[in-house]
């Protein structure tokens, strides 16, 4: 999972970048050279661990999420949104930082303002990139050149969709048809948007997001608990009322923008926990483990992990009838265990 972190001067998004990944000396925008910084962290998985315990493999290995950062977002917006084209195409969904402080320079905050601007930024910059491909397409056809009449409708949609000054992401059957993949529209992507409060405000204001899921965070307190020991974190997470690190709380908010599942797969060399999206069927996830899975797939013996940890092993789950062989269009859950057979 890949996440490029977005937003306005001085929101405080290297703050939670930092809070997030525990890099405290990253990059800073030197020369008005806008700086990426990348930053990887591992997933953490109880069920993973139980497995892990239980089964004594060799390595362990979570999902991983990055974090990608511009430091140093330039007052020009054109070229921050041109780096954000060159270096946020891999990313799968944004996080967007709104201030919710009062800033020395920048004055009080305004959080629907700020996030409807960058909102519009996006909008403006994807429905330009429509425009132009558009006015290609029309000049190739009048060359008598051969163009694809489903690319066509797929981008007329999108620009009837933009020029209503609405984010692609709200139509996610045009926005993720394979003939667009290319355009890695800013729109387009799932968008989760991080209220950055100061450190002695949680809640979250009243503001229209307009249906964006929002969660308030106090990215300069979260960042400063980042480099605590493990047992002093514990003390201060209960003096400050912290149920939940923004670094857990934005990983789960990001799964379900993303409508991502985890399964695992067990061996003696490795216990493993793969991401699939939603809906994913048995044959796809033994693709993601490796192409060979997939090409020659017979069957997947499948168990839930809440049922393995209820027998307690494999032989006891295997006696109770709890472990099944499924086929090439079963739906994968969320914590699946799956043994893949397969033929060469």
């Amino acid at each position: 999972m890949k996440l490029g972190i977005v937003g306005l001067p001085r929101s405080g998004k290297t703050t939670l970048f930092r809070a997030l990944t525990g890099i405290q000396d990253a990059g800073t925008e030197s020369g008005g050279k806008l700086t990426p910084v990348q930053g990887v962290v591992s997933v953490p998985d109880e069920r993973l661990d139980w497995l892990f315990e239980q089964f004594k493999s060799k390595k362990k290995t979570p999902v991983q999420v990055t974090y990608l950062d511009l430091q140093g977002f330039s007052e020009n917006r054109k070229k921050y949104l041109s780096s954000l084209l060159n270096h946020m195409r891999p990313m799968d969904a944004f996080v967007m930082v709104i201030r919710n402080f009062d800033d020395p320079v920048m004055g009080p905050p305004s959080v629907e303002k700020d996030f409807r601007t960058l909102e519009d930024e996006f909008i403006i910059t994807d429905l330009a990139t429509v425009e132009k491909r558009l006015n290609k397409l029309a000049e190739e056809r009048k060359k008598g050149k051969k163009t694809s009449d489903q690319e066509l409708e797929l981008l007329e949609q999108c620009r009837e969709v933009l020029s209503k000054e609405e984010p692609l992401r709200n139509y996610p059957e045009i926005a993720t048809k394979p003939e667009l993949r290319g355009y890695t529209f800013l729109s387009g992507k799932p968008l989760l948007i991080i209220v950055n409060n100061s450190d002695d405000t949680s809640d979250l204001p009243a503001a229209d997001f307009k249906g964006v899921v929002a969660i308030p965070v106090r990215a300069k307190l979260e960042a400063e608990l980042s480099e605590l020991e493990e047992e002093d974190l514990e003390v201060f997470c209960e003096d400050f009322g912290i149920k939940t690190l923004a670094r857990d709380l934005i990983i789960k908010k990001s799964f379900e923008i993303l409508k991502l599942v985890t399964f695992y797969t067990i061996g003696d060399e490795e216990i493993k926990a793969w991401t699939v999206q939603k809906g994913t069927t048995a044959l796809k996830a033994a693709g993601a483990i490796h192409s060979d899975m997939e090409k020659g797939f017979i069957r997947a013996e499948v168990i839930h992990f809440d049922d393995l940890k209820t027998a307690g092993n494999y032989a006891t789950a295997r006696r109770e009838g709890l472990l099944r062989l499924e086929g090439k269009e079963y739906i994968v859950k969320d914590g699946d265990i799956l043994q893949i057979r397969f033929g060469l």
